[in-house]
């Protein structure tokens, strides 16, 4: 149950991502965006929830103790400060997500609209990158290796049509 919320999770963050690349109409962009954003969202502070009840047992220290030990595993360095990058992952997701349904309902929603968004997404991609690439292996890194890939075609073909 845990694992399988964080990846719903990434699957809306990847959806809402392509919509922002893929639909052209503002305003039906900025609706799908909304919803497919915050669900992303909403499935991050679960599995978030769902850690703490179901590993860390509401223990702080157990969960902190637990992502040394996997980043020790993973980089051979003991960094005692990675969860901290995790709640400012969710923090700032959940900041954004108020910002967007605050934000006017007649601009054009996208990765790259404003510095927040970029700051946004740059970090939420380091993280992601670190999660799903760095600290885990086999299948789910390659999918998730190929989930970014077609999300910077995606970008890049965007970039493109928007400076013709």
């Amino acid at each position: 149950m845990v694992n399988l919320t964080i990846w719903i999770s990434l699957v809306f963050y990847a959806s809402a991502v392509a919509v922002s690349f893929l639909v052209t109409d503002g305003m039906k962009q900025l609706k799908i965006y909304r919803i497919l954003w915050s669900l992303g969202c909403i499935f991050a502070l679960i599995h978030v929830f769902c850690a703490f009840k179901f590993i860390h047992d509401w223990n702080h220290q157990i969960a902190v103790k637990h992502t040394i030990i996997e980043t020790e595993r993973v980089t051979g360095l003991r960094f005692e400060y990675g969860i901290y990058f995790n709640y400012l992952f969710l923090l700032v997701w959940t900041i954004d997500c108020i910002k967007l349904h605050n934000a006017h309902s007649n601009r054009k929603i996208g990765a790259t609209h404003s510095l927040w968004s970029r700051f946004v997404h740059i970090y939420m991609l380091l993280i992601i990158i670190s999660a799903t690439i760095i600290f885990e292996d086999g299948f789910i890194r390659y999918i998730s290796f190929i989930s970014l890939a077609l999300l910077a075609l995606l970008f890049y073909f965007s970039a493109r049509t928007e400076t013709k």
